[in-house]
């Protein structure tokens, strides 16, 4: 495959998207910010945060454009960094615990302001078995939106993204944000939001006790 060039856009069926290494370009940063509100997701090369490295940070914010932020493995992306705590932004992710906990290992930042939407799901629904929590099915049921995962554990370190990863890369954040106000106005009709509010403030704390090796101190 031909190396792709140090920053380019590529057409999809979602639109523009803009590629960028090491960081988002602060000429975005500020949109992003006005906007007050992201989807956000990371692909890594492996399942622990603290002997795996990202791959690529991807962010769609509409009106704004679709982005994904490669060569992070060896880097912290200030950009990034400050954009994950500012209070100001919402930042929206699916099982933000897994994404938080390599973003405060690996850079060293507090998020703030964060949602997630796997979190929604299971307040909705406790009793639904762990497949319906996940985003793929939780896209087909709401949106008939069918989702890929096949090249899910392909190399996001890789040097360049395949067209494919591209999309797969995009397609995790595309209908976030509408599956967030979709969920959370679930939330609401149940009377549930001082509940689901709760346990998104407690977000940051969890990952740090993740990150401690305790996830669950309240476990007898």
């Amino acid at each position: 495959m031909q190396a792709q060039p140090q920053n380019y856009i590529r057409e999809s069926q979602a639109g523009q998207i803009k590629v960028f290494r090491h960081d988002l370009p602060e000429q975005f940063h500020s949109s992003v910010v006005s906007a007050g509100r992201v989807a956000w997701d990371i692909e890594t090369n492996g399942l622990d945060p603290q002997d795996s490295q990202i791959g690529t940070c991807q962010l769609y914010v509409p009106d704004v454009g679709a982005f994904i932020i490669t060569h992070l493995a060896n880097s912290v992306p200030s950009t990034l960094s400050r954009l994950l705590s500012d209070k100001r932004v919402l930042k929206v992710f699916h099982h933000a615990p897994f994404d938080l906990s390599f973003m405060t290992c690996a850079w060293e930042v507090q998020s703030r302001n964060v949602a997630c939407t796997k979190i929604a799901a299971k307040i909705i629904d406790p009793s639904a078995n762990a497949e319906q929590y996940s985003l793929k099915y939780l896209m087909a049921h709401h949106f008939n939106f069918r989702m890929d995962k096949s090249i899910r554990f392909s190399n996001w370190l890789a040097d360049s993204l395949s067209d494919s990863q591209v999309e797969y890369a995009i397609g995790d954040v595309i209908r976030l944000l509408d599956l967030y106000d979709l969920l959370r106005s679930e939330i609401a009709n149940l009377g549930l939001n001082d509940l689901y509010e709760r346990a998104v403030d407690f977000l940051p704390a969890h990952v740090l006790l993740l990150l401690r090796g305790c996830p669950d101190p309240f476990k007898y």
